[in-house]
């Protein structure tokens, strides 16, 4: 049973974190104090992921690929197969969809229609991460281990960075520690202002690229280990991973130097 409900407790955490650090970021006002429940909220994801993480434990064995049977069971992946196949002609029609209802909310509200862009880019990648993790490569257990790197330190050293192994990825970190900075700015005395034409905004734009990273390392971590909405548990890949791995750290790296220049220049 813990098993079962592990998944959608780690996503309701996720979510908590995730959309109350959102509103820290663009609610931020120098002179004003956040209220307590951003805090609350916050810690309430957090403890939800750290409950999930141990029911998780509660596991059976993994499967190497998805089982022979699987047919007999109801299996979402075949759709989503069948969305992920067709994702650039999808995307297209998305976009026009989205760009037609922006202008015309642009026309009658300007400032409406930008507001909306990042919460309309969020919302797209946590679609395009749940289909990708869920979306299952196959793969040979030969050609996994050939990826892996030959020395042992280095081996060691992935295998902490391996979201198959745990949930907590170098995003979820940095976005909590970002929105703990925010939430504390007043009390600490300095403030997040523009910098050489790094401003709030940009730095704004960074924590929506790392909460679409949250989701998307948190999908492959559920589908490794556990059933999830009708879609089977299934063995990822390293090399999937390792692809994670490249575009997290792009992301990771370029919001971090913003954060960190904005908080040596705020004080």
């Amino acid at each position: 049973m813990a098993r079962k409900i592990a998944p959608y407790i780690l996503v309701v955490g996720l979510f908590c974190i995730v959309l109350d650090g959102l509103w820290i970021v663009e609610s931020y006002d120098s002179s004003v104090s956040y209220p307590r429940e951003a805090l609350i909220y916050l810690l309430i994801g957090i403890c939800l992921i750290v409950i999930s993480y141990f029911f998780f434990k509660f596991k059976k064995p993994l499967s190497i690929a998805i089982p022979k049977d699987c047919e007999a069971k109801k299996d979402n992946r075949l759709y989503i197969r069948k969305v992920w196949d067709k994702r650039e002609e999808l995307g297209e029609r998305a976009m026009v969809i989205l760009l037609i209802t922006l202008v015309i909310i642009a026309v009658f509200d300007f400032g409406l229609a930008v507001q909306l862009l990042l919460p309309i880019l969020f919302c797209g990648m946590v679609v395009v991460a749940f289909l990708y993790a869920m979306y299952h490569e196959e793969m040979q257990v030969e050609d996994d281990e050939q990826l892996k790197p030959k020395t042992a330190k280095v081996r060691k050293l992935m295998s902490l960075l391996d979201y198959r192994n745990h949930l907590f990825s170098l995003s979820l970190l940095l976005f909590i520690i970002i929105i703990f900075s925010y939430l504390f700015a007043k009390d600490l005395g300095y403030t997040f202002a523009e910098i050489s034409g790094m401003n709030v905004m940009t730095l704004e734009g960074g924590v929506y690229s790392l909460a679409g990273l949250i989701f998307l390392c948190g999908f492959v971590y559920i589908i490794h280990h556990v059933d999830f909405l009708g879609v089977r548990q299934a063995r990822q890949s390293y090399e999937k991973v390792l692809r994670i791995h490249f575009l997290e750290l792009g992301f990771v790296g370029i919001v971090f130097f913003i954060w960190l220049i904005s908080l040596v220049f705020s004080y």
